[in-house]
């Protein structure tokens, strides 16, 4: 037999499906070990993805500028909108510009007189001139929210007021049955239901005598 007509055998044809060749394990292996030394903890990573102070500082920079950038160009263009119009309509925007302007300082004008004018109503009522200030304010703002809850303030301050005033002014009930009477009839009126109460069932007397007055 001449060696010339020997077929070369490929080994690899042999081999199993399922087991790898020595290569291509030594090919994996450090792949996968890098990848578990490349992978990262979410919460790294989520710390990592947060902007520093220094790229905050360059935004803001940026986003000054590019206002400005805006303003400027805004203002370029109102200049040469302005110089291509013609001299009767440079005239007519000055004019309507000028309107508006006395518009806007007649309101507020206006509404200067008008807090000034409900400022003297609540103080006529008892408030404070901060406080009726603060109410004349809210009212011409249409601020109803506002204006309600200093109305509150107000009224809660005016029933302590009067609950102390009472408490000062308040006469001595006394149960004697002397000559003279203990209470006047401006005291009997100025009563609680509760005194009154009290009074009936103390001196009887007393409180039908001033009952009937």
């Amino acid at each position: 037999m001449k060696k010339e007509n020997l077929l070369p055998i490929n080994l690899q044809f042999f081999a199993e499906d399922g087991e790898p060749n020595a290569e291509s394990e030594q090919q994996t292996e450090p792949q996968q070990q890098g990848e578990q030394t490349t992978t990262a903890s979410p919460e790294s990573q989520e710390k990592k993805n947060e902007p520093s102070v220094q790229e905050l500082m360059v935004e803001l920079a940026k986003l000054k500028r590019a206002q400005e950038k805006a303003a400027s160009e805004a203002s370029e263009y109102k200049k040469k909108w302005k110089d291509s119009l013609s001299e009767q309509e440079k005239a007519s925007m000055e004019k309507a510009e000028a309107q508006a302007k006395r518009d806007e300082e007649f309101e507020s004008m206006k509404k200067r007189l008008r807090i000034n004018e409900l400022t003297e109503n609540f103080m006529d009522l008892g408030y404070s001139k901060e406080m009726a200030k603060k109410a004349a304010t809210a009212q011409a703002e249409n601020d109803t929210e506002a204006l309600l809850t200093i109305q509150k303030q107000f009224q809660e301050g005016q029933k302590k007021a009067w609950e102390a005033e009472f408490l000062k002014n308040r006469p001595e009930i006394n149960a004697g049955t002397g000559n003279a009477p203990t209470v006047t009839k401006e005291q009997f009126d100025k009563m609680t239901l509760i005194e009154k109460t009290k009074l009936k069932r103390e001196n009887e007397a007393e409180y039908n005598r001033l009952l009937a007055l």
